[in-house]
């Protein structure tokens, strides 16, 4: 997406954000689609500019890359929060569809309408190829939407099959962020820094929210086995964040460097080391 003006974040970094766009509309409630801001679009920010933001919005803040992103619907309340780790997520549609197993023993040969389990969402479809009793092919046909687990495809439109298997993979954007938890794709790599807390009725509804992913962050450190600064810190389920002694091994979820001297239930400032995708 586009690198747009940090007064782009019409509502600052500390928003929830209610539709892609940042904004509804004040009738019907729906997303409004104009605007200058849009799901991926980040703001580079100098350390004048987000001292600004300080003054404004009365938190400290400091020079770095800000991205607009949307928070999974796994994601749990408790875990996000000021200065918080946030995962990749998974997106709400399937993107693909893979064939792990043909199977055998289907009773007539032709092409089948999947359909996938609704999994919190609307159901996926795909065609399945059936050739001398064994699935030979599947292709996606609608990706389904809102899904907040991985859906599965049952095949039970297949008469017969057996030991057959379609993987339904969903959509991965850097765009889609997760709590730091099971909610998450993977635990190794921190996507960036959460700055606000979302209740369970924004999860629920859709939020979108500001995290930050390059520069000297605000972190809240939960344990602090080296109190020292320059420390690392690596984060781990739950959101949990500890400061380590820096190690030739980089432990697993490392993210940064803390300037700051550490401890436990505090905010750090910290270095970020965070892989940067464009959304």
């Amino acid at each position: 997406m586009a690198q747009v003006p940090y007064t782009a974040f019409y509502n600052g970094p500390f928003a929830v954000y209610p539709s892609p766009s940042g904004m509804s509309d004040a009738i019907t409630g729906l997303p409004y689609l104009g605007g200058s801001l849009h799901e991926g679009d980040y703001a580079d920010l100098t350390e004048s500019e987000a001292q600004q933001w300080s003054v404004q919005f009365g938190t400290q803040l400091h020079a770095g890359r800000y991205r607009f992103v949307r928070l999974s619907a796994r994601s749990t309340t408790s875990n996000t929060g000021f200065g918080k780790p946030v995962a990749w997520g998974l997106g709400t549609r399937v993107a693909q569809v893979a064939l792990a197993a043909g199977g055998s023993g289907a009773t007539t040969d032709g092409t089948y309408t999947i359909t996938s389990t609704a999994a919190g969402g609307t159901a996926a479809q795909a065609l399945a190829t059936v050739s001398g009793g064994v699935i030979t092919a599947v292709q996606l046909t609608y990706p389904g939407a809102n899904f907040t687990s991985v859906p599965t495809f049952g095949l039970t439109e297949i008469a017969g099959i057996s030991g057959a298997s379609v993987l339904a993979q969903q959509e991965a954007s850097p765009n889609f962020i997760s709590t730091f938890d099971s909610a998450a794709s993977e635990l190794s790599d921190v996507r960036g820094i959460l700055l606000t807390t979302v209740t369970a009725a924004q999860i629920t509804a859709g939020a979108w929210v500001v995290i930050q992913e390059e520069g000297i962050a605000p972190v809240l450190v939960t344990t602090a086995t080296n109190t020292a600064a320059g420390t690392a810190l690596a984060a781990t389920t739950g959101a949990v964040v500890t400061s380590t002694t820096p190690a030739t091994a980089v432990p697993v979820g490392f993210f940064g460097y803390a300037l700051d001297l550490t401890a436990a239930s505090t905010l750090v400032r910290a270095i970020l080391r965070v892989p940067v995708q464009q959304g």
